[in-house]
């Protein structure tokens, strides 16, 4: 199932990755992360911590943009916004749409930290606000779809378990 999952995970990453989000280059919407929520919440953090990082590593690899700062970047924001996932989650404070926003936001500051130290320049720092901006509604709309997918699973689970 996780093999699925990560599938699914790859498959979303290079589609969206052909939308642009004009006002930052190389902006993505997300959709990637419904897939990290979904395995965070029907699994555990260390299935959804491998299933992002192989993410990550398999479309940089696709794409050829293995080891070049884009990479980086996005395995920067990844690791924090799934750690920031991974807390949020536990401290059952916040639901499936409040830990996406919040790993969204997360997920912006860790590429702008991990653009630091591989452009070698602070002046990353000025697409933060922007890139903090667009992560609220990114990291929503991932919520709800990561949200209905569970309720549907859960709904699904119960009526048909053996």
């Amino acid at each position: 199932m996780l093999a699925n999952f990560l599938a699914i995970a790859i498959v979303l990453n290079i589609i969206e990755s052909a939308i642009p989000v004009i006002p930052v280059p190389g902006a993505k919407l997300g959709f990637a992360n419904i897939v990290t929520l979904i395995i965070l919440y029907m699994y555990s953090f260390k299935d959804s911590a491998a299933v992002t990082i192989l993410r990550v590593l398999l479309v940089s690899l696709l794409t050829g943009k293995l080891l070049n700062p884009v990479f980086f970047m996005s395995m920067g924001g990844s690791l924090l916004a799934l750690l920031a996932m991974g807390f949020f989650k536990k401290t059952n404070f916040f639901g499936v749409l409040g830990v996406s926003v919040l790993g969204s936001v997360f997920h912006c500051i860790g590429q702008v930290i991990a653009g630091i130290f591989v452009i070698g320049s602070t002046a990353v720092i000025l697409y933060l606000p922007i890139m903090l901006f667009l992560s609220i509604p990114a990291g929503a709309l991932t919520g709800i779809i990561a949200q209905r997918f569970l309720v549907i699973w859960e709904t699904w689970h119960n009526e048909y378990e053996l």
